[in-house]
């Protein structure tokens, strides 16, 4: 009888876990609109560079990036490419560039693996580990930018931070080499 009433303390315990996971994500999904809105800087530099001609960049000016998936029979997360665009936005506005209209570079995922969110929080690193690659093509050139975590507290919002991080300076990187 005992270990009927643990295995439904178990179960009990890891709705309300995925609940609260499920309630930080939803918060966390939201987070990065307010942080671009707060990031935008105020006065004239709000103004945005002028419009280049396409095929080059103003200064100070990143390409807009477009984003497909390309990992094969992988779990697609419907929210995984706005989270990438909006943090690369975000981490963009932050180091003082803009983002273009004209110019893209291609990102596509070729990799992608999310732990469910209560396995993750009970269980840790015992419950694999979240993944993340990409490639990025841009002027004939392609780089990876990837990373993973088998953090217990650190989602799929944390990783793709990361790598839209990543992303971010490896374009800037490649923009500054002759």
């Amino acid at each position: 009888m005992k270990i009927g009433h643990v295995s439904r303390c178990a179960a009990l315990l890891l709705s309300l876990v995925s609940a609260a996971t499920f309630a930080t994500a939803q918060t966390a999904a939201a987070a990065p609109e307010a942080a671009v809105a707060a990031a935008a800087p105020a006065g004239p530099a709000a103004v945005p560079a002028p419009a280049a001609p396409k095929g080059t960049l103003a200064e100070r000016q990143l390409p807009k990036l477009v984003m497909r998936w390309d990992c094969g029979d992988c779990k697609q997360n419907d929210k995984v490419l706005p989270l990438i665009e909006k943090n690369y936005e975000t981490d963009a506005v932050s180091a003082g560039y803009t983002i273009s209209d004209s110019e893209t570079a291609e990102l596509a995922i070729t990799a992608y693996r999310q732990r469910n969110p209560g396995m993750r929080v009970m269980f840790g690193i015992m419950a694999g580990k979240d993944v993340l690659n990409t490639r990025v093509t841009f002027r004939n050139k392609e780089f990876l930018a990837k990373d993973y975590s088998a953090n217990a507290f650190q989602g799929m919002n944390n990783l793709c931070a990361d790598v839209s991080k990543k992303v971010m300076q490896q374009l800037v990187l490649g923009l500054q080499a002759p």
